[in-house]
């Protein structure tokens, strides 16, 4: 299903609702073109039972009933497998800061890839795609469907391949493990383990090096600032297994955080359940699965009449067209890591792929290898929850 919508009523700053939608389509076949001068499609992702009226809206898009997200959520239900779903339709400033133009040095490339990456062509310095502004000091700005993967770079000594990286998505938030703090004071002279290490409650200030904390520091919130001191004090014993923050939302939550990202084997649990909620859960994921859009553009010369040369007596206007295209076209290759682009994993279109270990820090990169620009309307990345550990 295709959903299009003027683009010249579509503020990309996100204003609601967003674009006015003039019409719902079928997706084409392969290599079927479709005009759309001043116009978006947004493509709904197969199976996603999704209805079209005049109260349908983009903006906000964390609105749980605009286009977007039931999109992604209808989606999400067609695969029970997969608990979260992760998704970038490409339709606002800020969709397209998500993607990092930055200069990266973990590209995939032939030594960090599985399956080795099938092309002779390195990666560039930093991404090679056309897409908008997020964020001054420039014009700021986006069109959606203009998201560009420049073709390969043959004109040089060692040719390139045309790309968009996400930056870094931090999965940490959809499966959170913390230690919140109920009882103030709290119980002295019990412990909070963490991976196996003892962090005991004292009657009065810590002491660092003595893997303590001061649960009698007057509140609540003040017992969990204390316990993020002693987690993060290197001097103690646990700064280079997990890293502990407080919570901007819930002062009294302390958020553990494995160091580093791949390091799935931290435990928590407290002999004091009177004085502090354990949440012991899994960060991250080790299997993704992915659904993109992609396109093809083309856009054809303004002939005005004339009497004279190769378009005498034509009277036309400029039109552009989008070609649709095979998710799994050759020249289109997708990785996906969660260890920040150190390793990457091979992801076939709409295929669950084991990411071997598991990790927090996730990033995908849409890798084009062709000589025509392929222009990504969006992607949604599935992945389940992870058991907490033994």
């Amino acid at each position: 299903m295709r959903i299009f919508t003027d683009i010249a009523s579509h503020d990309t700053t996100g204003v609601a609702p967003g674009g006015r939608i003039f019409r719902t389509d079928s997706t084409p076949e392969a290599g079927q073109t479709t005009t759309v001068n001043g116009q978006f499609v947004f493509p709904v992702p197969e199976g996603a039972a999704l209805e079209i009226n005049s109260s349908s809206f983009y903006f906000p898009q964390e609105d749980a009933n605009s286009i977007p997200s039931q999109a992604a959520a209808e989606f999400l239900i067609r695969y029970p497998m997969y608990d979260h779903i992760l998704y970038n339709f490409y339709l606002d400033n800020e969709d397209v800061g998500a993607f990092d133009i930055t200069a990266f040095a973990n590209f995939p490339t032939t030594a960090n890839t599985s399956p080795t990456l099938p092309s002779l062509l390195v990666p560039p310095a930093a991404a090679r795609c056309t897409l908008g502004r997020a964020a001054g000091p420039g014009a700021v700005g986006m069109v959606p469907n203009s998201l560009g993967m420049l073709p390969k770079s043959e004109a040089r000594a060692n040719p390139v391949y045309g790309c968009a990286v996400t930056a870094t998505i931090d999965l940490w938030d959809y499966n959170p493990c913390y230690i919140e703090v109920i009882l103030s004071p709290s119980a002295v002279g019990n412990v909070i383990s963490i991976g196996g290490v003892n962090l005991l409650g004292f009657a009065g200030a810590r002491t660092p090096g003595s893997d303590d904390f001061n649960a009698t520091a007057g509140s609540e919130a003040l017992i969990a600032a204390d316990i993020v001191a002693a987690i993060n004090d290197p001097l103690n014993s646990f700064s280079t297994f997990v890293q502990a923050s407080v919570d901007p939302t819930v002062p009294a939550r302390v958020q553990l955080r494995p160091v580093p990202a791949t390091n799935t084997a931290v435990t928590v649990t407290t002999s004091a359940a009177a004085s502090y909620t354990v949440v012991e859960s899994h960060p991250g994921t080790d299997e993704v699965m992915l659904w993109w859009k992609v396109s093809r553009s083309s856009t054809s010369e303004d002939l005005g009449y004339s009497n004279k040369g190769t378009s005498a007596g034509q009277n036309s206007p400029a039109l552009k067209t989008l070609t649709e295209t095979d998710p799994e076209t050759p020249s289109m290759l997708v990785y996906a890591s969660v260890d920040d682009g150190a390793s990457w994993y091979r992801v076939p279109y709409l295929e669950p792929v084991d990411l071997a270990n598991a990790g927090t820090n996730l990033r995908v990169c849409f890798i084009n290898t062709g000589t025509d620009t392929l222009y990504l309307h969006g992607f949604c990345v599935l992945f389940p929850d992870l058991l907490p550990p033994l």
